[in-house]
C-alpha cells in the first residue's frame, strides 16, 4: 500500500521534478535546503505586510477621528504612523536580505544540476549498445536530451516561485484562521475545491502534453535527417517535398493543440470564479456580521482580510499558471527516461566494470553463439566460434561479405552483446565473458564517421592531446600528404568550400584518429578500415600499424587478400562459422575455402608476388 502511495505521489509533476533534481543535486542538496529556508524567511516578511498596513490604516482611521474630537494628540498619531511605516520598511529590506542570496544559490544549484543530469544522459548514451541506437533515432534522442535537461534547469532555476506560492498560500490561511477563524474556514473549503478542479483538469493536460511531445520529437527527427543529408536533398531537388513533409508533421498535432488550449482556458476560468466567490463571500460575511452587531467597519481590517484573501487567490491563480508549465517540464524530463533507464534493458551494458588481468598473454573465446537481425530484418548467426588471441600476434579474418567477420569484431569490442560465450585469460575463465575483452579493445570500422568540423577536431574530438603523438598517428595513417595540401592544416574545416576528401582520404583521417586513441588498448580491431585506400598506401598503413602495435594483438578482417602475407594466423569464415584456421601457409596448403577465395579474388594481379611466395613455401 505504501509503495502504491509513493508511485501515485511520484506521478505528480512537481514531486517528480523535485525528486529527479534532488537525485542529481549530489553535494548541493544541503544548499537546496538552505535556500528553501531562506525563501521561507523572505515570504514570512512579506506575509506581515497586509497586517502592518491594516494596522496602519486602522490607526489613521481612529487617530483622525480622535484628533478631530480632541481625544488623541496629533504628535501621538504621527509617532504611531512613523512606527508602522518603519516596520513596513524593515520587512521590505528583510525580504531582500533572504531573497537575493537565496536566488543566487538557487541558480547556482540549477546550473550544476543541469550539467550533472545532461552529463549522465550523455554518459548513458555512450554506454548503450549499437542495437539500442539502431532502434532509437539519433535526432529524437538529441531532442529529448536537450528538452529534458533544459526543463529540469528551468524548473529548479525558478523553484522559488513554487516555494513562494506554497508559503504564501499556507501562511495566508494560517493568518486568516488566527485573525478570523470563520474566514479561514471558508478559505480552506474553497482552496480544497480549487485544488481538486486544477488536478482534475491537469490529468487531461498531462496526457496531452506527452502526446504533443511525441509529435514534436517526430518533427525534430525529420529536420535532423533532412539537414544532415542536405546535399542529397538539394541534388535530388527535394527542397519543396521535404519542406512539405516537415510542415505536415508540424501541423499534425494542431487539433490536439487547440483542444488542449481550450481545456487550459476553462481551467483558468473556473479558478478565477472560485477565487472571486471566496473573496466576495468572506468580505460580505464580515460586512454583514459587523454591521449587524452594531460595530464600525474598520478600513484596515477590511483591507487586511481582502489582501490575505487576494493572496490566497493569487496563489491558486499562480499555481494554475505554474502547474501548466511544470506539467510540460515534467513531460519533457519523462520523455528522456528511455535514455536514463536504457542501461536497465537486457541488451544494455552494465554499470559494473570488467577488466582483463594486467599481465595476460593469451585470450581464448570458446563456444560463442550469437544471432541478430539487421536493419533489413535479415538474420545473421555466429555458431560455435572458438578464437585464440595472443599478444604479439597478427590475426586475419577472411570470408565473403556477411560471413560473420564484422559481427565477431563488434562482439569483441562490445558494441553488440553476446550472452553465450566463455572467455579464458591464460587458462583462467573470466566471469564477465566478452565484457572483459571489450574493456581492452579499440575498433576501427570500415565506414568512418567524419564531423563537419576541423581536421584537428576529427582527430582528437576536441580533447587536449600531445601534438607530437597526433602527428605520429597522422604519419602512420599516411594522412600527411593530404594534410599538406589543405589550406589551414589541422585547423581546416571539413565544411569549408573547396575542401573535399575522397573516400580513401576520409578513411585515412579516421585511421589516424583510431591509431591515436588505440595507444592504451591491448587488442586492436580493424574492420576493413582501408577498403577505399589505394593498394600502395594500404600496405604501408598496415605495416605501420603492425609495427607500432607489435606487442599487442592485432585482429583485422580482410577483403583484399594481398595483405594476408602480413598476418601470422588466419580464420576463414563461411555462413557464420569458422571453417578453417591456422597459420596462413598451412591453411593455404589445405586447398580449402581460403584457396577458393584466393582464386576468386579480383585483385589477383596485385597479390602475384605474394602468391609466388606462398606457393614456394607450400612446395618447400
Amino acid at each position: 500500500m505504501r509503495s502504491f502511495q509513493v508511485i501515485m505521489l511520484m506521478k505528480n509533476p512537481i514531486v517528480y521534478l523535485l525528486w529527479t533534481g534532488w537525485a542529481y543535486a549530489g553535494k548541493y542538496r544541503s544548499v537546496i535546503v538552505l535556500y528553501t529556508v531562506m525563501f521561507a524567511c523572505a515570504q514570512a516578511m512579506m506575509l506581515a505586510e497586509p497586517y502592518i498596513i491594516g494596522k496602519l490604516i486602522n490607526c489613521i482611521q481612529a487617530g483622525v477621528t480622535g484628533v478631530a474630537a480632541g481625544q488623541v494628540p496629533r504628535d501621538h498619531l504621527m509617532d504611531q504612523v512613523k512606527w508602522y511605516l518603519l516596520i513596513y520598511f524593515v520587512t521590505q529590506v528583510g525580504f531582500w536580505v533572504f531573497h537575493g542570496p537565496g536566488r543566487l544559490l538557487e541558480r547556482f544549484v540549477a546550473f550544476n544540476m543541469k550539467a550533472a543530469y545532461k552529463g549522465k544522459l550523455f554518459s548513458t548514451l555512450t554506454k548503450l549498445p549499437l542495437k539500442w541506437h539502431r532502434e532509437h533515432h539519433s535526432g529524437d534522442s538529441i531532442d529529448k536530451v536537450n528538452r529534458a535537461s533544459n526543463s529540469l534547469f528551468e524548473f529548479y532555476d525558478t523553484s522559488f516561485e513554487i516555494a513562494y506560492m506554497f508559503f504564501r498560500l499556507i501562511g495566508s490561511m494560517i493568518v486568516l484562521c488566527v485573525f478570523m477563524p470563520e474566514a479561514g474556514l471558508i478559505a480552506t473549503i474553497v482552496t480544497s475545491l480549487a485544488v481538486a478542479v486544477i488536478f482534475g483538469f491537469d490529468r487531461v493536460l498531462v496526457k496531452n502534453y506527452s502526446t504533443l511531445n511525441r509529435f514534436e520529437n517526430s518533427t525534430a527527427s525529420a529536420v535532423h535527417d533532412y539537414v544532415t543529408n542536405i546535399i542529397s536533398v538539394i541534388t535530388l531537388r527535394l527542397e519543396h517535398r521535404v519542406h512539405g513533409e516537415v510542415k505536415r508533421r508540424m501541423l499534425l498535432p494542431l487539433s490536439l493543440f487547440k483542444s488542449n488550449n481550450a481545456v487550459n482556458e476553462i481551467k483558468w476560468c473556473i479558478t478565477t470564479v472560485l477565487i472571486a466567490t471566496m473573496i466576495v463571500t468572506v468580505l460580505g460575511w464580515y460586512t454583514a456580521s459587523t454591521v449587524g452587531a452594531g460595530k464600525t467597519i474598520e478600513g484596515g481590517t477590511f483591507f487586511t482580510l481582502f489582501e490575505y484573501l487576494r493572496r490566497i487567490g493569487d496563489s491558486f491563480y499562480q499555481f494554475a499558471w505554474i502547474y501548466g508549465t511544470v506539467v510540460r517540464q515534467a513531460a519533457d524530463v519523462k520523455s528522456a527516461e528511455p535514455i536514463a533507464n536504457g542501461l536497465s534493458s537486457p541488451d544494455a551494458g552494465e554499470e559494473e566494470q570488467f577488466h582483463l588481468p594486467k599481465q595476460w598473454d593469451v585470450l581464448e573465446v570458446k563456444n560463442l553463439n550469437f544471432t541478430y537481425e539487421d536493419d533489413k530484418h535479415r538474420k545473421h548467426h555466429l555458431k560455435d566460434i572458438n578464437l585464440t588471441l595472443k599478444k604479439g600476434l597478427a590475426v586475419a579474418f577472411v570470408g565473403e561479405s556477411g560471413s560473420g567477420k564484422s559481427t565477431l569484431l563488434n562482439l569483441l569490442r562490445g558494441t553488440q552483446t553476446a550472452h553465450c560465450a566463455d572467455v579464458f585469460a591464460d587458462g583462467v575463465q573470466l566471469p564477465g565473458g566478452l565484457k572483459h575483452v571489450a574493456d581492452a579493445t579499440t575498433l576501427m570500422p570500415q565506414d568512418p564517421e567524419i564531423f563537419s568540423d576541423t581536421i584537428g577536431f576529427n582527430l582528437t574530438f576536441g580533447l587536449e592531446v600531445d601534438e607530437e603523438e597526433i602527428r605520429e598517428a597522422i604519419r602512420m595513417a599516411r594522412f600527411e600528404p593530404v594534410l599538406k595540401r589543405l589550406p589551414n592544416g589541422l585547423e581546416t574545416s571539413i565544411a569549408e568550400k573547396g575542401v573535399n576528401l575522397s573516400g580513401g582520404e576520409k578513411q585515412r583521417l579516421a585511421l589516424a584518429r583510431g591509431i591515436f586513441f588505440a595507444r592504451e588498448s591491448e587488442v586492436i580491431l580493424l574492420d576493413e578500415p582501408t577498403s577505399s585506400v589505394d593498394p600502395q598506401n594500404e600496405r604501408v598503413i598496415y605495416a605501420n600499424i603492425l609495427e607500432a602495435f607489435s606487442d599487442r594483438c592485432v585482429v583485422s578482417s580482410l577483403h583484399k587478400l594481398h595483405l594476408l602475407d602480413m598476418f601470422d594466423v588466419v580464420y576463414v569464415f563461411h555462413n557464420g562459422e569458422i571453417v578453417e584456421y591456422g597459420e596462413v601457409n598451412d591453411v593455404l596448403a589445405q586447398n580449402g575455402r581460403l584457396s577458393e577465395l584466393f582464386n576468386s579474388y579480383e585483385g589477383a594481379t596485385e597479390m602475384a608476388p605474394m602468391m609466388a611466395t606462398q606457393q614456394t613455401a607450400i612446395a618447400g
